[in-house]
């Protein structure tokens, strides 16, 4: 009896830092897509979050249906009944995993778009996608393909490949997805810098978007967790989830408050003059600055507002050349009309 593992589980852990995590996920992305929606800015970086956000939400509901049979108890002390259950709702739970992260990484993906469209970070970010896809996605069609019928918690009841092969892919996702929280964390602080802001907002921008990197400590506790051994699944695979739980909603919860300045303007600065900003930022570079958002080819409404300038010289004109007294340029004399137009940004549409 001695050299018995303790009776106490992990499962009420899990279950305590989970719902504490997802009332802050709930929060967040109600206010981020609140104020987008309001703004009428809501694009393809809101799509695919809510997806994650509504994995994620799944994902926690199989967990809770885990800690019914004893989730994080050793296989000691459960039942043949409750170790099949919880190995049955931790293969669901597993498979969500992979797709919520999935999405989540895409929607940060859209959003740095967003911020800057390049060619040179289109393509350094687009490569970036595609390997999270891949990797993920990989991971579901081994859960998936891995036994017939599908389900490694069938036990002797499936022919299943050997456990090395969905472990090494996990451990091979889990490497990658460190790396790619790495890279969407640091890759938005040189574009941010490199932008003409005030030096205040500049900071503070940069500090909301490097909290990704917290999640990257988080994935690598999740990846020491894992180990090659299948005994004692329903108390290891319980470790895990409690560091691919923080991982995953502090990466949602950080993708949200990224938007925090725009928030904060919407409710207690609806008079704020963004003229402040335009005059360090062109249009296109202005999205996580403030609630005013400009053309680009992700968002849902993709269009843009442009000035033309209608000149309308009179049958007297003056000589002299005048000047502005905010500007460097001097003035056209005669008489000048500005007309706004709203074009339209999409493929395949006229103007």
């Amino acid at each position: 009896m001695n050299h018995l593992p303790p009776q106490d589980g992990a499962g009420p852990i899990l279950m305590w830092v989970s719902g504490v995590l997802m009332t802050f996920i709930i929060l967040t992305t109600s206010l981020r897509i609140y104020v987008r929606i309001q703004n009428h800015i809501l694009g393809w970086d809101d799509g695919t979050i809510l997806i994650a956000v509504a994995l994620a939400i799944t994902r926690l509901g199989f967990q809770i249906e885990q800690s019914k049979y004893g989730n994080g108890k050793h296989r000691i002390y459960l039942t043949p009944h409750q170790y099949t259950m919880i190995n049955k709702y931790g293969w669901t739970a597993q498979t969500l995993l992979f797709c919520a992260v999935a999405f989540l990484k895409v929607s940060i993906c859209l959003l740095i778009l967003r911020i800057k469209d390049t060619r040179v970070l289109r393509m350094v970010v687009c490569t970036v996608m595609a390997g999270v896809l891949v990797t993920n996605f990989g991971c579901v069609i081994i859960l998936l393909a891995e036994c017939r019928p599908a389900g490694f918690w069938r036990g002797a009841a499936a022919k299943c490949w050997t456990p090395r092969i969905r472990i090494y892919s996990i451990y091979a996702t889990i490497a990658y997805s460190v790396v790619t929280d790495m890279v969407l964390s640091l890759v938005p602080l040189f574009v941010v810098w490199k932008v003409r802001i005030p030096m205040r907002t500049k900071v503070s921008v940069c500090g909301l978007m490097s909290l990704g990197l917290v999640a990257t400590g988080f994935g690598i506790a999740r990846a020491a967790s894992l180990g090659i051994q299948t005994t004692d699944l329903s108390w290891m695979y319980c470790i895990a989830a409690i560091w691919s739980n923080i991982e995953l909603f502090l990466g949602i919860i950080a993708a949200n408050l990224t938007l925090s300045r725009a928030v904060y303007l919407y409710f207690f600065a609806p008079n704020h003059n963004h003229r402040k900003d335009s005059q360090y930022t062109p249009n296109s570079e202005r999205e996580i600055l403030s609630p005013r958002f400009s053309c680009s080819r992700l968002r849902g409404d993709c269009v843009s507002r442009t000035n033309t300038i209608v000149e309308c010289k009179g049958k007297r004109e003056r000589s002299e050349t005048q000047r502005s007294s905010n500007s460097e340029f001097e003035l056209v004399s005669g008489i000048q009309k500005k007309t706004e137009f709203w074009v339209s940004e999409g493929e395949g549409d006229k103007v």
